[in-house]
């Protein structure tokens, strides 16, 4: 699954060097003219080395000027330069819908292509074998909480989600042998998710993270950090955006690959659970 070119310089130009950062500050503000230069004359432009072109490329993940100037091409050329610039006021409602699927898409597509898959395989084995799942995120990442918890506890997992941090804690420091507990945090930095996980590793519980970066204390902290791409700090940071749809992603890959791993013992479940429902529901409407 191929990224929008645009906006993966954008998600990564914060981590650049200063001198690649100034390349691809320049590319982002002339993406068409780039396509015609030369290594040379986009050095010139851009007031670096020729080598601190290849090494630009190399930083956010290319084999080389050539494959820059094709993913240029095909992703810059004959589309409306206004996609990529941020949300500004009295836009637009169309032009809104366009940068926002825009913008989710490349989510999407970051998240796919960076996931650790053999991380998503050791969690889902653990998942299988512990008896309860503590699970926690606040704001934002509360809603990605509840999306675990309903997937799982339809399918039989007995899922502990308590938005009250100081009860979670109680929980967690009485919980059973072989507990998990599941963090989720798109910083990684959230005091209230470092504090419960500590308490988590104390009680030697297994623990799970779930954030954007890999550097941030909650990755350190767990047995299993799992990273997400695609959240763009520029963008409509009055609420998440890119950034839960990263972490929804993440939740459905955890939840597919452990039905995958189940699934007869699953779908015989889920069948019954409806017919049960449908059953029950039908007798006391009727």
């Amino acid at each position: 699954m191929e990224e929008n070119i645009i906006l993966q310089i954008k998600s990564k130009l914060n981590d650049l060097s200063k001198a690649e950062k100034k390349i691809g500050e320049y590319i982002l503000l002339h993406s068409v003219e780039t396509v015609n230069y030369n290594t040379n004359e986009l050095a010139q432009k851009a007031g670096v080395s020729p080598a601190t072109i290849v090494r630009f490329c190399r930083s956010i993940g290319l084999s080389g000027f050539s494959q820059l100037k094709i993913r240029l091409y095909a992703d810059a050329s004959g589309v409306d330069e206004d996609l990529y610039t941020d949300i500004t006021p009295n836009e637009d409602v169309s032009l809104i819908a366009e940068k926002l699927a825009l913008r989710f898409n490349q989510s999407i597509s970051q998240t796919a292509n960076h996931l650790n898959k053999t991380r998503i395989e050791e969690v889902t084995k653990l998942l299988d074998s512990c008896p309860t799942i503590y699970v926690y995120g606040i704001g934002a990442s509360h809603v990605v909480a509840e999306d675990f918890t309903q997937k799982f506890s339809r399918i039989g997992k007995t899922v502990v989600n308590m938005l009250d941090h100081h009860l979670l804690s109680s929980s967690l420091i009485n919980a059973g042998e072989q507990s998990l507990f599941i963090a989720i945090s798109n910083s990684g930095e959230t005091n209230e998710i470092i504090k419960l996980t500590q308490i988590a590793k104390q009680r030697k519980l297994h623990t799970i993270g779930i954030s954007q970066y890999e550097n941030s204390t909650l990755a350190k902290l767990v047995d299993y950090p799992i990273i997400h791409h695609g959240g763009e700090a520029v963008m409509l940071r009055s609420a998440a955006t890119t950034s839960l749809i990263s972490q929804l992603f993440t939740i459905d890959m955890l939840y597919y690959a452990y039905v995958n791993k189940n699934s007869k013992k699953i779908m015989n479940m889920l069948k019954e659970s409806k017919i049960s429902i449908q059953t029950f529901f039908h007798k006391e409407n009727s």
